[in-house]
């Protein structure tokens, strides 16, 4: 016959269990299932009842070769006292020795466990994904140029097969490739960063005059509506000319020293059509700008004129040069005709929007063509007055700016001299400024 339950024993049972912790860290035969974990406690749970959890928070049990056990008291205040042999437990946790993980594929070949943190792509086994070869920090190698790491026998190889001493971080390489010391040039400006020889040229491109070490950042913008594609020489800052077509306040269209240099024998047409095919690379802008940045035009034939004044030493009236452009769009929209070029799209656009300002300078030219012709006429009656025939009947008018009052008049090149003799007395008599063509 059972005997009946104290109400000691029935509230000892009712208790919650005491929450404990095993720490492993210095026992040598860590439990690998359950089974051996309730054996490991079965083993320690008498010598735990003993003990007084509110004397300290750890108590440690030695268990001879095995080494040590410590047994923490989560909540030793709450936990019943004294501790009797049917107090029930609860491991809530264990804390087991440190495992290496990623251990140096070096160290373990030479029978070692050592953790790497870093990761060796030539040790790794690629029909592994799980295999990744590690190297630990005694056995890792850097090269200059990026935190790849490599162990001793993966160390990158240049392309002439010696020993790579930096990765390359250039617009080319981006830092995939690694090269020797024979095959690497420094930067300009800070000798601890290098490149190889594509892509210090690509970087750092040499201006296209010779001997010069200047940089070549600028490239030619130099193309024509038939083949869009520009120069594209590298150029200084130094030696970079600019073609200032769009005025003295906006950013003109570089040139080479080649084509800077051809535009003196390149014909009117020639000349408009490198403006037109400049203003519409411009146009097109690189991706990423504002399209308000792309916003550009085309120079009005007032500053045309005086380009092909400076560029050829022709003098061309407004009409002339408007002909001009009407006689290019004409034969855009001829090619044009039944085929698709963002090109030829975005040039017949310009020369849409050029057209109003064209009939404008071209109705003001005119107006002030009537009023200038009166001044030259004066300026023709003071030469003969003078006696100087010959440079009256040679003397042709060019233009006359009327806020500024300077009539430009053309004198034939063997008359400058004589047309220059006097000139202050002239604009005197004559009421206005005189100037010279250039052509």
């Amino acid at each position: 016959m059972n005997q009946p339950t104290t109400a000691a024993t029935w509230a000892l049972r009712s208790a919650p269990a005491v929450p404990v912790t095993l720490d492993l860290r210095d026992f040598r035969r860590v439990p690998r299932s359950p089974d051996e974990y309730a054996a490991l406690w079965q083993r320690l749970e008498p010598s735990v009842v003993r003990v007084n959890p509110t004397a300290g928070p750890r108590v440690r049990f030695d268990l001879g070769d095995e080494g040590r056990v410590a047994v923490w008291f989560l909540a030793p205040a709450s936990a019943p006292r004294p501790l009797a042999p049917d107090t029930r437990f609860a491991i809530r946790g264990v804390l087991e020795p440190p495992e290496v993980r990623q251990a140096c594929t070096t160290c373990r070949a030479a029978g070692a466990t050592v953790y790497a943190p870093y990761r060796c792509y030539g040790c790794s086994d690629p029909a592994d994904a799980q295999r990744a070869g590690r190297v630990c920090e005694t056995h890792a190698v850097f090269l200059d140029g990026a935190l790849h790491a490599s162990c001793e026998r993966h160390v990158p190889a240049c392309r002439c097969g010696t020993r790579a001493a930096a990765w390359c971080a250039g617009p080319l390489c981006r830092g995939r490739k690694a090269w020797c010391g024979a095959h690497l040039r420094p930067h300009p400006g800070d000798p601890t960063v290098a490149y190889c020889e594509d892509c210090h040229a690509e970087r750092f491109p040499a201006c296209e005059r010779d001997r010069c070490r200047g940089t070549g950042y600028i490239r030619c913008e130099h193309l024509t509506l038939s083949a869009m594609k520009a120069c594209g020489r590298r150029v200084c800052v130094e030696h970079a000319q600019r073609w200032q077509v769009y005025g003295p306040f906006s950013r003109g269209l570089v040139l080479c020293s080649r084509h800077h240099g051809q535009l003196g024998s390149t014909p009117p047409e020639g000349l408009i059509d490198i403006v037109l095919a400049g203003t519409v690379a411009r146009a097109g802008g690189r991706r990423g700008t504002a399209a308000s940045e792309r916003r550009v035009q085309l120079p009005r034939i007032t500053i045309v004129r005086h380009i092909l004044i400076n560029t050829r030493r022709s003098v061309l009236d407004m009409e002339e040069i408007d002909r001009l452009f009407t006689g290019l769009e004409q034969r855009l929209r001829d090619k044009g005709q039944g085929r698709r070029d963002a090109n030829v799209t975005t040039a017949l656009r310009l020369l849409g929007e050029h057209r109003p300002s064209r009939r404008k300078d071209v109705e003001r030219f005119r107006e002030q063509h009537v009023e200038g012709r009166g001044y030259f006429d004066l300026l023709v009656q003071e030469l003969r007055r003078t006696n100087r025939h010959e440079l009256a009947g040679a003397v042709e008018f060019s233009d006359f700016r009327s806020n500024s009052r300077i009539l430009w008049v053309k004198v034939p090149a063997r008359l400058r001299e004589a047309g220059l003799r006097d000139i202050k007395h002239l604009q005197r008599r004559v009421g206005v400024n005189i100037n010279l063509e250039r052509g």
